[in-house]
């Protein structure tokens, strides 16, 4: 949300902003299901899409995303992310702007969180290497 903002005072032309929330769940940080917990209140059918990620990693999720908003039949569909961690990427994705390729450590700042900690830094900041393994699903 915090790159999205910076980003949408730049775009000189009439954006809507719409949220989606999704998770992936089981079988570890690298596999599962993808769930929709909160789905877009606007419908995208004829219109143009850009989908905004903070960072984009494996590109499970957000290749699920592209999917499903590609069903929805709009009129164009894109991807900005402000970070690509391209290293660790399982497939292929339509990235169509992206600001900095970034290597495999945990940031934070900027939006970005560990465990809810450390999303209102006004930069971004890599953990040391004990705390790049985030616990859980």
């Amino acid at each position: 949300f915090v790159f999205l903002a910076d980003l949408a005072r730049q775009i000189t032309v009439p954006v809507n902003v719409d949220f989606m929330a999704i998770t992936r769940y089981g079988a570890g940080r690298r596999g599962g299901a993808v769930r929709i917990e909160k789905d877009l209140d606007i419908a995208v059918t004829g219109r143009d899409v850009l989908v905004v990620e903070d960072i984009v990693d494996t590109g499970l999720t957000l290749g699920y995303l592209v999917k499903n908003l590609g069903a929805r039949d709009p009129a164009s569909l894109a991807v900005c992310a402000l970070l690509d961690r391209r290293v660790r990427r399982l497939t292929k994705l339509p990235l169509r702007y992206v600001g900095f390729e970034v290597p495999d450590r945990f940031l934070v700042g900027y939006g970005l969180d560990q465990r809810e900690r450390w999303r209102n830094l006004p930069h971004l900041a890599a953990l040391p290497d004990q705390e790049t393994a985030p616990t859980g699903p």
